[in-house]
């Protein structure tokens, strides 16, 4: 896959904007080229929609990201350049020749709205493997074989050991296998 930089904004998803650097970080560890970079996707998008009543002095445009960067820290890099796409696009709507601050921060705020399901979807197959992981991981530390009652025995007929997710290891084949023969001397 192309670098980020590479990648057009138009190619961007909200996917791929997830696994992207977070500002919080950007700005931790290199400010001045992550500043410059925020500031110039807001002069970007302030030039290509050209309303009369706009940010056009340094000091707005600065504001205008302070005030973004702090209602939106979750954002990544990619959110930003994506969400100032969309506003090119007008995807939010239209602005009536007026873009300032306010209307940064509304659709900035629609944009976080449009994030959040894809967000969860993302959270919960996260979670969801883990569970997966986890409940595998305590399948093979777990002392079930230390007793005389087998619940792995008693979940399954022995005709069912090869089907579907009853199925058995090896290793626990061979452990009812030598219960059965010390049972039968």
């Amino acid at each position: 896959m192309r670098s980020l930089q590479e990648l057009d904004a138009s190619q961007l998803t909200v996917e791929i904007c997830f696994k992207c650097t977070n500002v919080k970080t950007a700005l931790k560890y290199n400010e001045v080229p992550t500043r410059a970079a925020l500031t110039a996707m807001i002069t970007r998008t302030v030039k290509f929609i050209d309303a009369n009543k706009t940010l056009s002095t340094p000091e707005e445009i600065e504001m205008t990201v302070n005030e973004l960067l702090h209602t939106y820290p979750c954002f990544t890099l990619s959110d930003w350049r994506l969400a100032c796409y969309m506003m090119a696009k007008e995807a939010f709507g239209p602005y009536y020749e007026r873009l300032k601050l306010a209307q940064f921060v509304e659709c900035f705020a629609k944009y976080e709205q449009l994030k959040a399901p894809v967000v969860n979807t993302i959270r919960e197959n996260e979670r969801q493997q883990y569970e997966r992981e986890t409940a595998e991981a305590l399948r093979y530390i777990t002392p079930e074989f230390g007793t005389e009652f087998n619940p792995i025995a008693a979940r399954v007929q022995k005709a069912d050991w090869m089907k579907g997710e009853d199925r058995l290891t090896y290793t626990e084949r061979e452990e009812m296998r030598q219960r059965d023969k010390n049972r039968a001397k």
